[in-house]
This record gives structure tokens, sequence and C-alpha cells, in this order.
């Protein structure tokens, strides 16, 4: 019986040390989550997360290598989990929009006007859907959910003259297509 409780109590303390060891570590590790995230509560969130799995995962860490290199890449590998959830979530919430119906026009529309309106509006959203993935995403976060550059770039995390380049770029597509099948 007193082996048992001499091993549990060994590995409690080798856990406790691994610990302490890991927390050191947590101002190194918010300064990187911050670079990574933007944001001081999104890198408390990431550092808190980082410190849980590298506890949960103590037993795989070589304690030749260096602790700040693999709590650094054990962050960066969580981060890029992360933004890969992040971004299909977006996907699936862009490709939900251009599915559903356009808003039906209330006002002084004939009703020819109206269906009109609303053919354009399926063929625009149709040749959006056949955009490449890079100019749909900032037509669709520009003039569907009104976001300023700096809110696309932020979102994307790509720089705001990208932001522009690609807006200019997917816009002429669009033009040039509508009026090619106009």
């Amino acid at each position: 019986m007193s082996s048992k409780t001499d091993v549990s109590n060994s590995r409690k303390f080798v856990t406790d040390e691994f610990m302490e060891r890991i927390q050191q570590h947590r101002r190194y590790l918010y300064h990187i989550a911050y670079r990574l995230t933007g944001n001081s509560e999104d890198a408390k969130d990431l550092t808190q997360e980082t410190i849980w799995q590298a506890h949960r995962k103590s037993s795989k860490y070589v304690y030749e290598k260096s602790l700040k290199a693999w709590l650094r890449t054990m962050m960066t590998n969580l981060f890029r989990d992360l933004k890969r959830k992040k971004s299909l979530k977006l996907v699936a919430l862009e490709d939900a929009f251009i599915h559903s119906e356009p808003p039906l026009s209330v006002g002084t529309q004939s009703v020819e006007e109206q269906v009109e309106n609303r053919l354009l509006l399926e063929r625009v959203k149709e040749e959006i859907r056949d955009l490449p993935e890079i100019y749909r995403r900032v037509i669709i976060l520009r003039h569907f959910h009104s976001l300023s550059y700096s809110e696309i770039s932020e979102q994307l995390d790509i720089p705001e003259g990208t932001v522009k380049t690609q807006l200019f770029r997917a816009r002429k597509m669009l033009k040039e297509r509508l009026t090619k099948n106009g």
C-alpha cells in the first residue's frame, strides 16, 4: 500500500513542479499570445489554454528540450487551430448568407421591377459564388456585412492594402462577368 502512495505522491510532486515551471513562463506566453491575437482578452484565453494543454501533455515533454520553445510551439499550434476553426465558421456564415433569399422590396416598385431586382440580385449572388475565394470573401465582408477596410483586414488577417487590392480586382471581375453575360 505504501509503495502506491509513494508513487502517487511522487507523480503529484513532479506534476506540481512542472506546473510551477510552466507558470514561470506565463508572462512570456502572454506576450506571444498578444502578438498573435492582437487583443488582451484573446491573449489571456490563449495563454490559459496553452498552460492547460501543457499541463495535460506534461508526460510528452522531453526535459532536455527548452520548455519555452515547447510552450511557444504549443501556443502557435493552438492559435492556428483556433484560427482555422474561426475561418471555417466565417466561410459557413458567408455561404449561408449567399444562399439566403433576397429581401423583398417594399415601397413604390411595381411587381415587374421587384421581380427584375430579385433576378438581378440572384445573378449577382451567383457570380459572387463563382469568384475565387480570396475575392469572394472580401466582397461579402464589405458589401453584405458592411465592414470597413480595417475590419476586413483584421478579420482576414491580411494588410489593409491587400484588402483594397482584392476588392478592386473582385469588383472588376464581377463587372466583367455581369456585362459579358448580360
